[in-house]
């Protein structure tokens, strides 16, 4: 049987330090060759609305340890719009009413059969902060206590639960350009967690005397300065246009998610110029930085001294998160009798030569 779950039944199946402890495993899993990914893949066609791109996405990749391949896929109508003056990538809520499209397909690697079709908005948020709290847990300080947190959507919920996780956190400032929904992050957030949680006035504020700052934004400028980063500090940023440039000189230690490719870009042959919405990261030479699965096996240091500033850029999303926490949320639905389950022969064939 096929199962099939909904982003509810997800959030029933991924406990925080499950995710952590998995998403461990499988960078151990790539740093000793038993993992494979293939490098993102986005296709670009014109849209009908106004300065709007049609952009499918999809990236795949499997562990050996765990048994499974996933592939990843999103369908979304993008539009690059200015928000509360911050310029933003935004997906338009076109499919069915008002909603999103995206997938997760989870293979089996010993039969090769279909095992589970779920959303992948809930671990696509999870995976990004996962990673970016076991940066955190190799590099920052180990008794931070202040994090400052830039953003209040989704990639921002996360972050906060699973940094706040990894250290001991005791003090959270959240500084975005929406005062009202940044105040009510801020407010919702103390109340789950239970830890002191302010929102600032702005992003400078939320940096200042902070152990951590982490942006988790959609944005298409930057939103930190580089010149606020102070010794001891520990930076994560989980977009290139999100961060200042001059923080990966200004840092005493680099580290990144992956030196593994970059994002294929495609669309229509003939059109000279990008379509609306296309964000390309730029070209660089990821091997001078060691990578997240080296800090875990320990053939990289993440920090020599308490003064240093440390930066762990989370630059590539790879299919090796989505392969992780697609299967801890199999595993774990499984176990509680979540989703529900369609046969699995609806998805095979008899190949007749």
């Amino acid at each position: 049987m096929t199962l099939i779950l909904t982003n509810d039944e997800i959030q029933q199946a991924l406990g925080v330090e499950d995710c952590l402890e998995v998403m461990e495993e499988a960078y151990r899993e790539l740093a000793e060759s038993r993992a494979v990914s293939r490098p993102t893949s986005h296709c670009y066609l014109p849209h009908s609305l106004p300065e709007s791109t049609y952009a499918f996405k999809s990236v795949d990749g499997g562990i050996k340890k765990f048994g499974v391949l996933a592939l990843r896929i999103t369908s979304d109508i993008v539009q690059e719009q200015n928000v509360n003056h911050s310029i933003r990538l935004e997906k338009l809520p076109l499919a069915g009413k008002g909603q999103f499209v995206g997938l997760i397909q989870l293979f089996s690697v010993e039969t090769g059969e279909l095992l589970a079709i779920m959303p992948d908005g809930l671990i696509q948020q999870t995976r990004v902060a996962v990673t970016s709290a076991l940066g955190a847990k190799a590099m920052a300080r180990q008794n931070s206590e202040i994090l400052g947190l830039i953003g209040s959507g989704g990639q921002a919920r996360s972050h906060f639960r699973f940094l706040t996780t990894v250290h001991p956190i005791k003090r959270v400032k959240i500084y975005s350009p929406n005062p009202d929904h940044c105040k009510m992050f801020a407010a919702e957030m103390k109340k789950e967690t239970g830890i002191s949680t302010e929102a600032v006035e702005s992003a400078k504020a939320a940096v200042q005397n902070c152990d951590i700052v982490c942006t988790a934004t959609n944005s298409s400028r930057p939103v930190v300065d580089a010149a606020w980063l102070r010794s001891g500090m520990h930076y994560n940023a989980i977009r290139e246009f999100e961060m200042d440039e001059a923080a990966l000189e200004k840092s005493d230690v680099v580290a990144i998610h992956t030196r593994f490719g970059g994002i294929e870009h495609f669309q229509p042959p003939g059109i000279d110029k990008d379509l609306p919405g296309v964000r390309r990261e730029k070209e660089r030479d990821w091997s001078r930085y060691p990578e997240i699965c080296d800090l875990i096996v320990g053939r990289a240091a993440g920090r020599t001294s308490d003064r240093q500033i440390t930066f762990f850029f989370n630059n590539i999303g790879t299919a090796i998160q989505f392969a992780a926490l697609g299967y801890l949320a199999y595993r774990t639905a499984k176990e509680k009798g979540l989703g529900r389950e369609i046969p699995t022969d609806w998805f095979l064939q008899d190949i007749k030569p």
